[in-house]
């Protein structure tokens, strides 16, 4: 199972990929460079009431099967693997703007820093022991990095430090039961989290400089059960959250206000992806499902069934989509309880189905 991945901001040819076994770095130029290698013809159930039974497809290449024979494994260089973080690896951070640093999770609940191409550790932000990992990033800005954990604290550090052990210069308690994902806004002193909370306010907007006490700006009261990803929008001031039980919700930052909710599957939402031109975003469901939502009008655009669907009822890693990026071009990459890390090319008019490719 590929439990999360990272695709290097300053060379979008450079991956690395975390399964339960290793880290693995691989430099996937000629295969993105490739055309389609299998086109599969589109399809979908008029007469289904589900939500999740759309299904439009292109072609499709898998970047990375573990358990699978590569058919091009020519035109892959050979992956740079770091054995010696052990097994138990579960997430990758994500870097905004200039990636040099990638921040590796094991299920110990540490923290880790290298950087791309570089086997060597930096600095261990987070010792063994601590509470599970659900999220981490750096701001836009590359100076500061969040974790978020299992008991509903985000914890936030200065990157550029000396010591090998840097202590968070702020930690606080964001929701009572769970943190499950944050976003830096703005210059990076408002955060947004989302979590489960007794209060049931499980979207909070949060001013860093402000003691944790008094840090609280506003809680949005919504997703039953929890929230369970975030993303933020800039250019719009909005927020977009996903739930447990399948709904999207965006939020007004501005004005502070929901300002609109709809079903988006039929299972928790577990990936939440924004295009960088803010016309779209992606949602990728429990089930293994990936849809594409238009961010102004809400709008359906693609929808892909069981992208990432989960092979054996004995997995109880994880479960579908585990992780959905995009960068430019319309390249969306998702990774799953599969085994895959797939890429896809979305079509610019975003109404006709044009290409996928899945790289091994």
């Amino acid at each position: 199972m590929i439990m999360a991945f990272s695709v290097n901001k300053a060379n979008c040819n450079e991956i690395v990929l975390a399964s339960t076994h290793d880290v693995q770095e691989l430099d996937v130029t000629s295969l993105l460079a490739c055309q389609s290698y299998i086109w599969i013809g589109e399809e979908y159930d008029r007469e289904s009431k589900s939500s999740d039974d759309v299904d439009y497809r292109g072609s499709t290449t898998t970047l990375y099967q573990p358990s699978a024979t590569s058919y091009s494994a020519s035109q892959v260089h050979p992956p740079s693997s770091l054995p010696w973080l052990g097994s138990g690896q579960t997430s990758t951070g994500s870097i905004n703007t200039v990636s040099i640093y990638d921040l590796i999770i094991v299920t110990d609940g540490s923290v880790r820093m290298f950087e791309w191409t570089r086997p060597q550790q930096l600095v261990c932000f987070r010792q063994a022991g601590n509470a599970r990992v659900t999220r981490l990033y750096f701001n836009s800005q590359g100076n500061k990095c969040g974790v978020a954990d299992g008991e509903g604290f985000l914890s936030i550090w200065q990157v550029n430090q000396t010591a090998s052990n840097p202590k968070p210069y702020m930690s606080w308690q964001c929701h009572s039961k769970a943190t499950s994902d944050f976003a830096f806004i703005t210059s990076s002193s408002l955060v947004a989290t989302s979590g489960h909370s007794n209060d049931n306010r499980n979207v909070c907007l949060w001013d860093t400089l402000i003691s944790p006490g008094n840090s609280l700006i506003h809680g949005f009261t919504c997703h039953d059960h929890g929230a369970t990803v975030l993303q933020y929008a800039p250019k719009q001031q909005l927020l977009i959250s996903g739930g447990r039980k399948g709904h999207v919700c965006i939020f007004d930052i501005r004005q502070r206000q929901l300002i609109h909710t709809f079903q988006a599957h039929d299972s928790a939402i577990k990936a939440l992806a924004l295009d960088p031109y803010e016309e779209y975003f992606t949602t990728g469901s429990a089930e293994g499902n990936i849809k594409v939502w238009r961010l102004t009008g809400h709008g359906l655009i693609h929808s892909f069934k069981s992208e990432h669907a989960k092979q054996s009822i004995f997995r109880n890693i994880g479960a579908g989509v585990m992780q959905i990026d995009i960068i430019q071009g319309n390249r969306i990459f998702s990774c799953g309880a599969d085994g895959t890390l797939k890429t896809r090319v979305l079509p610019n008019a975003f109404n006709i189905p044009n290409r996928i490719l899945d790289i091994l």
